[in-house]
């Protein structure tokens, strides 16, 4: 976890006095995350889950607890901020902007727990957050748009890195091939856009708790987000892992049914997906090595989708099909 700062007791009692409540009891950094310091708080009442949104604006804020809060009150399984005693989901604290939410029971699976009935109702509360923010009136889109996945690209060329130089002959011609392969106007709404493995809590008895850090939810496209979320829970070691994608898929399309033109549309999302991650790992975590940036987080693990990808659509064997 990236823990930019260190609360004491002192400093968390403060916070929630800021939010109208009282009764505490201990806290605890929680070992995730690569941007925010997050903890979880013990009160009288309740346990509460305290983000301090490190480098963000209040429009950051504010407008990621917007869409939490619409979702959330449409049945999507998700926690919405807590109200300060004036209204806003948001409280200052030192010049920081602090969020609280309820603490949602569960934890985060690894990879190989991840199960086909896991998958499945990962697919069908991703249709549903769809579904759910269809109407959301910010339709800005989000910071990961193909412009800036070519611009960052651009940039790690002209480095001229030799551990690198594989990496970008690969990325370089399969994002021009994208810009002209992708098809245009595909179906939008409200995105999570980073629907990761430890981003869904699951109970202990495997059913699905919530989905959780909307930092990169956006107006954007809604095959886009399946493609994000199928490369992070489908893949394996070295390849797709069949049973876990088409659940996923399935789930996904029994709940928002694709249209024709989605379903064509599927493999270019996927290749420009594994493509933005791959990128984005060598620009935030690569190039960062030893100033904090996070481990496990490589960029070769998006380069290996891609090659699946590939492999996958010549055969035509149904695998990425929606």
């Amino acid at each position: 976890m990236a823990e930019w700062r260190t609360l004491d007791a002192e400093d968390v009692r403060a916070i929630l006095l800021s939010f109208g409540l009282g009764g505490y009891r201990t806290h605890r950094a929680i070992p995730v995350g690569t941007i925010n310091t997050n903890l979880r708080v013990e009160t009288d009442a309740r346990p509460l889950f305290l983000r301090v949104n490190e480098g963000k604006s209040l429009d950051d804020v504010g407008r990621e607890a917007a869409i939490v809060a619409q979702v959330a009150t449409r049945g999507v399984p998700t926690p919405a901020p807590l109200l300060s005693p004036a209204g806003q989901p948001f409280a200052l604290w030192r010049e920081q902007i602090v969020s609280l939410f309820p603490w949602v029971p569960g934890r985060t699976l690894n990879r190989a727990e991840v199960t086909p009935a896991h998958a499945a109702a990962v697919g069908a509360a991703l249709a549903g957050l769809h579904l759910a923010g269809g109407d959301f009136p910010d339709r800005r889109p989000g910071r990961y748009e193909p412009h800036e996945i070519a611009r960052r690209l651009d940039e790690v060329a002209a480095l001229d890195r030799p551990e690198l130089g594989s990496a970008v002959a690969i990325l370089k011609p399969e994002l021009e091939q994208l810009a002209v392969e992708r098809t245009p106007d595909l179906p939008t709404g409200l995105i999570h856009g980073d629907l990761f493995i430890d981003n869904v809590l699951f109970a202990d008895d495997g059913a699905l708790g919530a989905l959780i850090d909307f930092e990169q939810a956006s107006w954007g496209r809604l095959l886009y987000d399946l493609a994000v979320t199928a490369l992070a829970f489908g893949f394996g070691r070295d390849d797709f892992r069949p049973d876990v994608l088409r659940a996923l898929i399935d789930a996904y399309a029994a709940v928002r049914p694709p249209d024709p033109t989605e379903r064509s549309a599927f493999g270019a999302e996927l290749r420009f997906a594994a493509c933005r991650f791959a990128v984005t790992r060598i620009t935030d975590v690569h190039l960062k090595q030893g100033t904090g940036a996070a481990p496990g987080k490589r960029y070769q693990r998006y380069l290996d989708r891609l090659s699946s990808i590939h492999a996958h659509l010549a055969t035509a064997d149904g695998l990425l099909a929606l």
